[in-house]
């Protein structure tokens, strides 16, 4: 690669080109040969692919564009970036639209020049399914632009000099540039793997369902698509059923299982700086704990996103689920949670203990086990649960454990080596379940719906779990998500898919609806009248293409 293209600044946005690069590869190169010339050698091309996986960290770096300004979460004592998380305000100047815009066609750049590189390297037994990878993670990353900008430039070229003249296609366009990636993707990748974490078939089989269910609810959808959704979905699941605990699919070490069908690895080996080369999954959902985790063993929260009452109000005293999400009881030692045994834990004091809606008699709960619960600070469920923006009490709600690590260094920084969860089983039988809805096939979407919440389900309680075909409509099944998924990276895309983003935002969303739908204002209302249902193309990117018909965003 010429050496301007690490120089050309924002027109990184639009060229895809292989913009820093090097950044994951420089310890793989054994030599100074230049990139061509590593490239063409089966461990360079081997670096290459590994970066188009790489960049996934960069793109899920944070989690305003997948999680803010919806039902799900509000501000506690910190605030969230204001245009993300409320719309009125939001610009095409806005930093985490410019960066997530950016980050996604970089590792375009990459997917590219793996694509290019592919019969210019040396033949080995795993070069067509690399081909296979790559391009279903090309796919993936147009994914998540269409979904947030709408029609984009698709690039499919390697650039080696900067460009800057770029034509705007279609969203229809991009689905089905999306799909021919998978289709071909789904040709080449094996079934199973021994390495985890590379795309195997489910992964491409899963997103191939996702893609399709997505389109159908636009305007140019295909006739078949959820029928095609629900197809996809099933040879996903292939029989398979919801075998681990909730607890046990999320519990701190056991990422490795069976029902990841893809996710973004954190292996140790990569993590130079403890304290910020890793994840931050576990570090944006809670309040705020106090500022000697390091000696007292507990971790570092951000106090920005905080679970709004309508999430707490999603679970029963029948799921598991509310257990295996929330920290509803806190130890002396927060990680004692983790690191002692049940029976241990049994002896030990309890700090805090956040009783749910159903647990009224909490003098019962204390007389229990007075000798441990004696001095335990008891905090019902309420309003103090979703905290104040500007104000806040330590511990003043059950933190999101599903992310916990505590093996993480106490740090605001990336610090967890955990692996983010991109696709598991448990969605894609919900991804089944919505597709056959909208299909017209309540029966079959009912019964994937119960499988998820067979396994949910506390121990004897699975008749109780279980809910009839009168009960499932697409407002149940974004339940459904939420009680399954939550934090997990995608509700933004749920409501934008499901065209509910602005009634559930304006009921659910307590910052949104007394700073605006209570006041008469329509916080999604753009200076043009029209809505904000889409991100704004930054500005930037808008600046530097010399194509003049590359049009802006409706609202901005």
């Amino acid at each position: 690669m010429k050496a301007t293209i690490k120089n050309v600044g924002m027109a990184a946005l639009l060229i895809a080109g292989l913009a820093n690069c090097n950044d994951y590869l420089d310890e793989e190169n054994p030599s100074n040969i230049s990139d061509t010339e590593f490239y063409k050698t089966a461990n360079g091309y081997e670096a290459l692919v590994n970066s188009t996986y790489a960049s996934l960290r960069e793109v899920y770096e944070l989690p305003w564009m997948f999680l803010a300004g919806t039902d799900e979460f509000v501000e506690g004592r910190n605030a969230q970036p204001e245009g993300i998380s409320e719309y009125r305000n939001l610009s095409s100047n806005d930093v985490n639209v410019e960066t997530f815009f950016g980050a996604c066609y970089k590792a375009i750049g990459r997917c590219n020049a793996a694509i290019y590189y592919y019969d210019r390297t040396e033949k080995t037994a795993t070069r067509d399914i690399r081909l296979g990878e790559v391009k279903c993670l090309r796919a993936y990353y147009y994914f998540l632009l269409v979904q947030q900008f709408g029609g984009v430039s698709i690039v499919t070229e390697m650039y080696d000099e900067p460009a800057y003249n770029f034509s705007r296609n279609s969203a229809a366009e991009v689905y089905d540039f999306i799909l021919q990636d998978l289709a071909d993707a789904l040709v080449l990748v094996p079934e199973t793997t021994t390495s985890f974490g590379r795309i195997t078939k489910p992964a491409v089989l899963h997103y191939l369902a996702k893609v399709h269910l997505t389109r159908g609810y636009e305007t140019f959808a295909a006739d078949d698509d959820y029928t095609r959704a629900a197809a996809y979905a099933d040879q996903a699941i292939n029989g398979k059923t919801l075998t681990i605990s909730f607890e046990d699919l999320f519990w701190p070490g056991k990422e490795k299982n069976s029902e990841v069908l893809f996710s973004i690895q954190f292996d140790k080996s990569s993590i130079k700086d403890a304290a910020n080369d890793g994840s931050n999954q576990n570090y944006w959902f809670g309040p705020y704990m106090g500022g000697e985790g390091a000696k007292n063993g507990y971790p570092y929260r951000a106090y920005q996103l905080m679970p709004t009452t309508y999430v707490y109000s999603l679970f029963t005293e029948n799921d598991a689920r509310w257990e295996g999400t929330f920290m509803n009881v806190f130890y002396p030692r927060y990680y004692d949670f983790y690191d002692k045994s049940k029976a241990d834990r049994a002896n030990m004091n309890i700090s805090y203990y956040y009783p749910q809606s159903w647990e009224a008699d909490t003098a019962a709960w204390r007389a229990a086990d007075p000798a441990h619960r004696a001095k335990t600070r008891i905090i019902p469920f309420g309003d103090i649960w979703m905290g104040t923006s500007g104000v806040g009490i330590d511990n003043s709600a059950p933190a999101v454990r599903k992310f916990d690590d505590p093996t993480a260094t106490f740090s605001l920084g990336g610090s967890s080596t955990r692996d983010i969860f991109l696709a598991r089983l448990g969605e894609t039988y919900l991804i089944a379940a919505e597709a056959y809805l909208q299909a017209e096939d309540v029966a079959t979407a009912t019964l994937r719906i119960n499988e998820v919440r067979r396994r949910a389900a506390k121990p004897g309680k699975v008749a109780e779990m279980q809910v009839t075909e009168a009960v499932v409509d697409l407002d149940f099944i974004l339940d459904e998500r939420g009680r399954e998924l939550l934090g997990e990276y995608d509700r933004w895309m749920d409501l934008k898919r499901t065209g509910t983003l602005v009634e559930r935002a304006s009921v659910y969303n307590r910052d949104i609806k007394r700073k605006y739908f209570d006041n008469g204002t329509n916080a999604f209302e753009g200076a043009d009248g029209q809505l904000k249902l889409f991100r704004p193309i930054p500005q930037k990117a808008l600046d530097l293409n010399q194509n003049e018909g590359y049009e802006q965003n409706p609202g901005y």
